[in-house]
């Protein structure tokens, strides 16, 4: 009788002979140091962009980072754009794919399938929602992932000795955590055989799944199986509510990963006492429901006519929308299909084909905003197509600004504004011959483009300022005496030194 494909032996037999097997590492792929996050969908999106922003802007990380996701369901422009905004490249694993195929892509397996196929040779694996309180990026330095070339972290749970992962894997049972993967550290080329079986027994999910917890333990199997060196945080994680809390190698919180707790763009986020760099994240919280209406919105497909308008007005960028009889305000369209705007009506664009022509296309919360048709003079015009659906129009901004452009200031106030920085600059130098001459040469200049100068100095002199006193005098001086330009001599001669009381040097 054949045992079944799922059986234990089996399994055991499959894994044996993938072990055996050592593929060559590709260096030529492979490069420099980076994060990798998965986060596809609008609610990993969430959390994966407020990782990556406190890490930009709070932390002072500077690693290039990749965010992994599974198509066009789970990522659309805007959210890419956001990510760009912050400096991360997104990466469709259905485009890699085409690639490197792959058996099956889930949430779980998008892990090994990411770090094998990310363009680092050394990786920090992050969760979305896992947010360090500090830059990470010295783990790749730390004694524990040089010695190794593998960092892992401890989970609560263990591997009972009754679990079939040690039968499968053929080796003995240790009494150890199960790896927590909500971060790791892996230099690929050191790691490049236990992470391929790792990915292979991902691929085979339906079968090892049963006994392992997702992807976690799939690498706490490979590296036994093989018996491969890695470090294990030798601290516990440290619990809060709904998070787990991991260390770095000395013992000091460094990651805090809100596995029951994730951030929700709109929805109640409940204070987690203990939990640092909360404000920071509810700011950014509330700076990200400004940008985007937590939907994965992708434009329907289109013709290359109607891509061309979308790079012409993308191009032009600044807009006014006009509700006629209404109002007015400024807008922008950016090339990956968010609307800029103060109101948050409109969040998405994208031009369409339509049967008498192009439509320009608006869109947020949902639901369609308007449609336009471009007329003469590059004014697009259409109704809103919600009530009171009244007539709206769109213009580019050079065409129709909101506001007429300030008066520029009076030339008086642009030259005395100038004589201060002049006189201001002159004040923090030491008092020497080449200070002096420089001064002189400008206040000239000045009085030459005005004839105010004089005056305006002579009411900073009244004024009483004891630290400019000696100074406005010698720039008074200076300004009265005709002082001869003669070939061969010192200009700063002695007409200078008897009208300033500046000695020579």
């Amino acid at each position: 009788m054949t045992a079944p494909p799922d059986d234990p032996a089996d399994l055991a037999a499959d894994l044996a002979r993938q072990a055996a097997h050592d593929p060559p590492w590709p260096a030529q792929r492979f490069a420099g140091r980076g994060i990798v996050i998965c986060a596809g969908g609008a609610r990993m999106f969430t959390c994966a962009w407020v990782t990556i922003a406190v890490l930009r802007r709070h932390l002072g990380c500077t690693l290039p980072v990749e965010v992994w996701h599974l198509g066009r369901r789970e990522m659309g422009p805007p959210m890419r754009g956001l990510l760009e905004d912050l400096g991360a490249v997104t990466v469709d694993a259905h485009e890699v794919a085409k690639r490197h195929p792959v058996r099956r892509l889930g949430g779980w397996e998008l892990k090994a399938y990411a770090l094998l196929h990310t363009r680092f040779a050394e990786v920090l694996l992050l969760d979305a929602d896992n947010l360090p309180v500090r830059d990470p990026g010295f783990l790749f330095d730390c004694t524990e992932y040089r010695a190794t070339g593998a960092l892992f972290w401890p989970d609560i749970v263990r591997l009972t000795p009754a679990n079939q992962v040690w039968r499968v894997g053929n080796i003995p049972y240790r009494d150890m955590p199960s790896f927590e993967s909500g971060q790791m550290v892996l230099d690929k080329k050191r790691s490049w055989r236990p992470l391929s079986l790792a990915h292979w027994i991902n691929q085979r999910a339906e079968a090892f799944y049963r006994f392992l917890h997702g992807d976690k333990d799939t690498f706490l199997l490979a590296w036994l199986v093989l018996q491969r060196p890695f470090h294990l945080i030798g601290h516990a994680p440290k619990e809060l509510h709904g998070t787990l809390c991991q260390r770095d190698p000395d013992g000091a919180v460094l990651f805090q990963h809100r596995n029951w707790r994730k951030w929700i763009l709109h929805g109640d986020n409940p204070h987690i006492a203990g939990f640092r760099l909360e404000d920071e994240c509810r700011a950014l919280l509330a700076e990200l429901a400004a940008s985007w209406d937590g939907r994965v919105f992708n434009p329907p497909p289109r013709s290359a006519a109607a891509r061309r308008t979308e790079a012409r007005l993308a191009t032009l960028r600044h807009f006014v929308l006009t509700r006629v009889s209404s109002d007015e305000r400024a807008i922008t369209l950016l090339p990956d299909h968010r609307v800029g705007s103060a109101v948050l009506i409109e969040r998405y664009w994208f031009v369409a084909d339509a049967p008498d022509g192009l439509a320009l296309h608006l869109a947020g919360e949902g639901v369609p905003v308007a449609q336009l048709r471009e007329e003469a003079g590059g004014i697009w015009r259409g109704r809103l197509a919600q009530h009171p659906f009244m007539p709206v129009e769109i213009a580019p901004a050079a065409r129709r600004p909101l506001d007429p452009a300030p008066d520029p200031p009076p030339a008086e106030d642009v030259m005395a504004a100038l004589l201060d920085r002049v006189l201001a600059t002159a004040a923090a130098l030491p008092a020497e011959r080449e200070v002096m001459r420089d001064l002189v040469g400008a206040l000239r200049l000045l009085s030459a483009l005005s004839p105010d100068v004089a005056t305006w100095l002579a009411q900073r002199q009244a004024a009483g300022n004891a630290a400019e006193a000696r100074l406005l005098a010698v720039a008074r001086a200076a300004l009265a005496v005709a002082i001869p330009v003669t070939p061969g001599r010192d200009w700063l001669g002695a007409d200078f030194t008897l009208a300033t009381g500046y000695e020579r040097r």
